[in-house]
């Protein structure tokens, strides 16, 4: 047995060692898309909210679904479905986003379904695969481990480069 306080290191997404400490936990913010269960670091996350009107924007890239005002700030809004190469989420009355901050700037991500902020503990935490249902291996950084369930942690970075 490990000495509390102690390191545990894994594996994330480009091979590089994270390090995380016995007592410490990761906290994701689960969301569905399609029928993954995917999450994202809370430190990332800004709001999680719902019911917006997406304005669209033309000559955008086709995984950008458009822009929403969120008190008065402009932000864009990535269909997830498309980045990760997957028919585009339908569109409907309750439409769920998650808000991420990157690079100074906020960002909305268009999910299908927000779920629950989790306690990751990192004995629960694994080396991603290189492909999860036809999704990049690159999009990825860890797998939590659920007692029913397997949470896709993705990578912000990699998610949000141009």
């Amino acid at each position: 047995m490990k000495a509390a306080g102690s390191k545990t290191n894994y594996l994330n997404r480009d091979k590089t060692m994270m390090n995380l400490t016995e007592s410490q936990d990761m906290e994701l913010a689960l969301f569905q898309i399609g029928d993954m269960l995917c999450g994202l670091d809370t430190r990332h996350v800004q709001e999680i909210n719902h019911n917006f009107e997406i304005t669209a924007v033309h000559r955008a890239p086709d995984y950008v679904r458009g822009v929403i005002n969120l008190r008065g700030e402009i932000v864009t809004v990535i269909d997830l479905h498309r980045k990760f190469n997957m028919p585009p989420s339908e569109t409907h009355d309750d439409i769920q986003v998650v808000f991420v901050r990157y690079a100074e700037e906020c960002i909305a991500l268009l999910v299908d379904n927000i779920c629950d902020v989790v306690s990751a503990h990192h004995f629960d935490i694994s080396t991603p695969p290189s492909n999860v249902d036809g999704i990049s291996g690159a999009f990825i950084n860890c797998v939590y481990r659920m007692e029913k369930e397997l949470v896709i942690v993705l990578d912000l970075d990699e998610l949000l480069k141009k």
